[in-house]
């Protein structure tokens, strides 16, 4: 039940982080930029946060569903966008740093069980 509650409000955060990151990048800031950044800044921290102590209250056979990878590919992708928002260097490659790891949490997940290993299980 917890683990519910968590994804809902994690879900809200980002949608709400979303919003400020499009105001911001549109510049439709209705006149107070710093608000709305740190509003980004806060909502989108609070929903990688969430989302990642949803993991804790998720039971162990669940844990598939879960993807360490992508959620690292997430952290380094709004790490790059607050790098942006700051207007410092470098921050284009902490984007494509971020983006390749969370591309490649498509195709890898730690949690996930080989089907062979299931297979040699059966046949014993």
């Amino acid at each position: 039940m917890l683990a519910k509650q968590l994804k809902t409000i994690s879900n809200i955060c980002y949608i709400l982080g979303m919003v400020c990151a499009i105001l911001l990048y549109t510049q439709n800031t209705m006149g107070s930029p710093g608000i709305i950044r740190i509003g980004f800044y806060v909502f989108g921290g609070l929903g990688l946060l969430l989302s990642l102590l949803q993991f804790r209250f998720i039971p162990e056979e669940k844990w598939e569903d879960f993807n360490l990878l992508f959620w690292i590919g997430s952290l380094v992708i709004f790490s790059g966008f607050v790098v942006q928002t700051l207007h410092l260097r470098y921050a284009t490659y902490i984007l494509i740093a971020g983006f390749a790891i969370t591309g490649l949490s498509f195709f890898v997940n730690p949690f996930r069980k080989d089907k062979d290993e299931e297979d040699e299980i059966l046949d014993n």
